[in-house]
């Protein structure tokens, strides 16, 4: 396979075909256009320019230059209508001490002071322009690669960038977005980013969720998801389709945004559910330090600096230096260890053109029976947990197991993993109408682990006739077999993207074509060992045997694998009649191959097996959305990605289709938004049993290939209700199903969440807020299908569908937290599990179904100096 040094001068090849085809695009679209409007529709009201200038941003998409303290406390003017941005922003600034200037060159925009006035002449006021009304100036405004930084709510943007790495305004985007916020994830006092994004539609806990957890991994719309991306690199370790295996630090995060349903562009090959999509924090222009010390009874015990501001007197360079350490106490027996660090550098050459470097450093650990995820929860062994019964939500006394104890854990078990990330990312303008942006990243993990704890769960027995689960085989619960395990797995990659964004405006039509491509390569080695550990009794509490010689472990696995992947897409935005209608089109192609070399762990020596994957897919998106009004949006999209796997040692692509219709609106002034949404989804070509097989095996494969679907409907409400009062709150109702009509392990038909945040604006409690939070799961299957011990296969010996054995039970948990802020010092208390609920969630077989934790309490003091 060729390196990706090799590949370097057909990669630069691309770049500038690709190039050539969109200049190309934009000479023949301003040939063909008269004049550029500009327009957009503005909803400002009166008020403090500190406050109307932000809202202007979020409904102009400009970038305004200007200094805070200079504005503060200067009313500004109402503008109602359509206008050219500069022409609002000047009519807004009428008669107040400030005014708006624009670069000739860049069609930047800054607010300044107005200069002193000598005496003379009273002048008549310039007449306000009408309504709906715009100005003669036409200003070519570039797509941009980033997002705004203001909002008009605490809790909602009115933009995101994930749909298609460019920002575009979430009215106008006809896919569902959460976006997690800064200000949220402060709020909620977020050790992960499940603990803000639960509040969203679609999303619920995966197995290993929360900040104990791997791989920040959650389930969006029924899918569990594996991966994630940072800063529109994937993390995605092809061709092992994993994961980093460390939480990504929330203190590196400047928002995080998760796209439901496949991601055509920005992951091709993720889950069908949904993809998040992380932007971390950058340097800034402006000097701000950070001193947080996070204290409490779990998952505390952290220290964080950050800071960031000018390197030089020209405003040219800037930096960003966050470092955290963290060594705090799990609520299942163990703990959280981290040093995390991160070092960036912005060279801004012009107004159109800058430089981002930044190194992300990570070393990340669990300790104790928290090391184990999916198997530091209690077994379910008792009699009265087949034919799908609902288990009770702690374990009985009698099965040995405790609710929060080490059930059969080693106390030397931990997981280990060091992650180094450096990335550089340089965006531009070519000829005053493309934006471009070409971005690397060089990428390192290395995850050990060395765990002990139960390895074998109650066999099942299974009705020919109903597939129910009729008996279970007893275990001792003074004797449980246990297995010690040593793995080891490191992976190198390395990443290109170059994507080019531009806005034409030939006639009424405006036109947003985006194209880029994406080459990713990777290298993965990984060995587990094994050995057995004397039996356990869970009735004696802790369990720490000696940690057996390296001696006496076997090999369970060994496999080196490596892969590339190169995507090229291509996506056009065209709004007609007054930006009432817009259209979506787009496409993206991706080639991959894999090879795999599997060693068999009976034989060492034999030469290993090998699995060559290659192949290429096409994904699409399509979608149409109308606005009735200028807040309300009805839309409709088709989209779909693919990943490479096999059937039968053959590749076989398996693909995401996703059916969504919605409404969306905004209110006051894009302070809330709400919307309601309908999808399908189906993932193709998965491997299931067949039926036929059981009675003409002769005739019939033993596995057929089929689809396994999910249907229902989201409803979100976000943003603020008041100028007071900001909240969350969300509704999901689906039916996820595989292809026999079985419940999938872990994954609720339905869903509700509510936050709500009281801020204090004025009076003795002005800079004070509280919040109340509420998350609801409804029932979930707590096992996948199991196979039927006679035909290995989820079919009985009757060809009926084996079903799951037992299932947990709906659950409630309460959340509430203040702020308080004085002077330079932010004080931030948040009480988890208010109520100190004890039940089951993140089951992941009999093996083990894991405890939710119990009443949390933490106080992060954040110190700005």
């Amino acid at each position: 396979m060729p390196s990706l040094t090799a590949r370097i001068p057909w990669l630069v090849s691309r770049a500038v075909a690709s190039l050539r085809a969109l200049v190309l695009a934009a000479w023949l679209a301003t040939a063909a256009q008269a004049a550029e409007s500009g327009q957009k529709s503005f909803h400002l009201p009166h008020g403090d320019a500190e406050t109307t200038l932000k809202q202007f941003v979020e409904q102009s998409g400009e970038q305004v230059i200007y200094f805070v303290d200079k504005v503060r406390g200067v009313q500004t003017r109402p503008v109602q209508g359509k206008f050219n941005p500069f022409t609002a922003l000047e009519f807004m600034l009428q008669d107040t001490p400030l005014r708006a200037v624009q670069d000739e060159k860049t069609g930047a925009l800054s607010v300044v002071a107005r200069a002193p006035q000598k005496s003379r002449p009273a002048a008549t006021a310039p007449a306000p322009p009408p309504p709906g009304g715009s100005s003669g100036d036409a200003v070519v405004h570039l797509p941009q690669f980033s997002v705004a930084g203001t909002k008009a709510d605490p809790y909602h943007p009115a933009e995101a960038t994930s749909a298609a790495r460019i920002r575009g305004p979430l009215l106008d985007t006809p896919l569902s977005i959460n976006v997690a916020t800064r200000e949220l994830l402060d709020d909620v006092g977020a050790n992960s980013l499940y603990e803000a994004m639960r509040y969203f539609p679609g999303v619920s806990n995966g197995r290993g969720s929360g900040p104990g957890g791997i791989m920040d991994r959650q389930n969006f719309r029924g899918f569990e998801s594996f991966t994630k991306t940072i800063d529109n690199f994937s993390s995605q370790l092809i061709p092992t389709n994993n994961g980093i295996v460390a939480v990504f630090e929330p203190q590196f995060i400047e928002r995080a945004e998760v796209v439901l349903g496949p991601d055509t562009i920005l992951s091709p090959t993720g889950s069908p559910g949904g993809s998040m999509n992380i932007i971390t924090k950058s340097p800034q222009f402006e000097p701000a330090r950070h001193l947080i010390f996070a204290l409490g009874n779990y998952n505390a015990g952290k220290v964080t600096v950050d800071s960031t501001g000018p390197i030089d007197a020209q405003g040219r360079w800037a930096y960003r230096v966050i470092g955290d350490g963290q060594n705090g106490r799990t609520y299942v027996p163990g703990s959280i260890r981290q040093w995390d660090v991160s070092v960036q550098a912005t060279r801004k050459f012009s107004d159109t053109t800058s430089l981002t470097l930044k190194y992300f450093g990570i070393q990340w650990e669990l300790t104790g029976a928290m090391a184990n995820a999916n198997d530091n929860g209690w077994e379910v062994t008792t009699p009265d947990s087949i034919r799908g019964a609902t288990i009770a939500g702690t374990p009985p006394a009698a099965a040995g197991f405790t609710y929060d104890g080490w059930n059969g854990n080693t106390t030397w078990s931990h997981t280990f993993d060091r992650v180094n990330i450096l990335s550089g990312q340089l965006t531009t303008a070519l000829a005053d109408r493309i934006s471009t942006r070409l971005a690397a990243e060089v990428f390192f993990d290395n995850n050990v682990g060395d765990s002990g704890y139960p390895s074998v769960s109650p066999a099942e027995t299974f009705d020919p006739a109903t597939g129910q689960v009729i008996a279970i085989t007893p275990l001792n619960p003074a004797a449980l077999p246990e297995v010690a395990r040593k793995n080891h797995a490191t992976t190198g990659e390395a990443q290109l993207q170059n994507d080019y964004a531009a806005n034409f405006h030939p006639g009424g039509v405006s036109l947003q074509p985006v194209i880029g491509w994406d080459y990713q390569q990777a290298s993965n080695w990984n060995k587990t060992l094994q050995s057995t550990l004397p039996l356990a009794n869970p009735f004696a509490g802790v369990y720490d045997p000696p940690k057996p010689p390296l001696s006496a472990y076997m090999l369970g696995n060994k496999a080196h694998s490596s892969a590339w992947q190169y995507q090229f897409y291509g996506l056009t935005r065209a709004w007609f009649w007054d930006d009432r209608v817009l259209l979506t089109g787009g496409v993206s192609r991706t080639w991959v191959s894999s090879n795999t070399s599997m060693y068999d762990p009976t034989n060492p020596s034999a030469p290993p097996a090998l699995l060559d994957l290659h192949g290429y897919k096409d994904t699409f998106l399509g979608g149409v959305l109308v606005k009735p009004a200028a807040n309300v949006s009805l839309y409709y999209t088709y989209s779909t990605n693919a990943a490479l796997t096999s059937f039968n040692q053959q590749p076989l692509w398996q693909q995401g289709r996703q059916h969504e219709f919605g409404v969306k609106s905004e209110f006051f002034q894009q302070r809330l938004a709400f919307t309601a949404a309908h999808f399908q989804i189906a993932q193709t070509n998965l491997a299931t049993p067949n039926p036929a097989f059981n009675v003409d095996p002769v005739h019939n494969q033993p596995s057929t290939l089929s689809d396994q679907t999910n249907h229902g409907f989201e409803l979100n409400l976000v943003g603020g209700l008041t100028e007071n009062i900001s909240a969350i709150a969300s509704f999901t109702g689906m039916k996820f199903r595989d292809p026999f009509g079985r419940r999938a392990r872990n994954v609720p038909d339905r869903l509700a969440n509510l936050l709500l945040n009281y801020h204090f604006t004025s009076g003795r409690l002005k800079n004070f807020s509280f919040f109340a939070g509420a998350e609801y799961v409804g029932k979930t299957a707590g096992e996948n299908a199991q196979a039927d011990p006679t035909t290995k296969v989820t079919l009985t010996t009757l060809g009926v569908p084996t079903q799951p054995g037992f299932y947990v039970a709906a659950w409630t948990v309460y959340n509430a937290g203040a702020t308080y802020r004085w002077k330079n010092c932010r004080f931030n208390l948040n009480v988890d599990n208010l109520l100190n609920a004890k039940f089951a969630w993140q089951p992941a077989s009999r093996l083990s179904v894991s405890p939710y934790p119990g009443l949390t309490v933490r106080l992060t003091t954040d110190v700005r100096f």
